[in-house]
């Protein structure tokens, strides 16, 4: 994954055909936007499909209308969290684009990029989200014991996603090693006798 701020972010979807503003890396700031957000301070765009009215996400998509790839375009940005505001259809003021903000930088692949701008990702064209395992699941949406083992699976591959990056990180490898090697189920044994092999 890459750290990306908000211009990158913007240049990345500019690739797949969506028009961004309202940044100054973007031909600037138009009047209408709080003096006190995102926009003038360079940590926000607004992202427009300008394409034709009636066209594929993706290539070799089916043709949908623009609205419709807008408030995807918007669902996306909302179910990959990792905005400090993601608005789009729905939302006062924000029927005709997406508004994304991003303060500083935040550890964003190509894949979940590629996904936000087309719904799509990878060689395969595979529609579910990058890293959609890694997500978190809310406890409330956990309505029986087979739900309850699906909760603690994909905790269990959350916190082994999150430890393992932790372990490139040599200021942080030793205490990442040594909660992988405490928890029973994180980690195959295999892997924790000579996880640098």
């Amino acid at each position: 994954m890459a750290e990306r701020s908000i211009v990158d972010i913007g240049k990345f979807l500019q690739r797949y055909g969506l028009d961004i503003g309202e940044n100054p890396a973007f031909g600037g700031v138009g009047a209408g936007h709080s003096p006190t957000g995102y926009h003038p301070i360079g940590a926000a765009i607004d992202v427009r499909d300008w394409r034709p009215d009636v066209a594929p996400a993706y290539e070799g998509g089916k043709p949908i209308p623009w609205k419709q790839r807008t408030g995807e375009l918007a669902w996306r940005a909302k179910q990959l969290g990792l905005f400090n505001e993601a608005l789009g259809p729905g939302d006062p003021g924000h029927d005709t684009h997406v508004h994304l903000a991003l303060e500083g930088t935040k550890y964003i692949s190509d894949p979940q990029l590629e996904w936000l701008a087309t719904g799509r990702h990878g060689k395969d064209k595979s529609d579910v989200m990058p890293g959609a395992t890694t997500q978190p699941i809310k406890q409330e949406q956990i309505t029986d014991k087979k739900d309850s083992k699906q909760f603690q699976d994909l905790l269990n591959e959350s916190l082994r996603f999150g430890l393992l990056s932790q372990l490139a990180s040599p200021s942080q490898s030793q205490s990442a090693l040594s909660l992988l090697q405490s928890t029973p189920g994180l980690m195959p044994q295999t892997i924790l006798k000579n996880p640098l092999a």
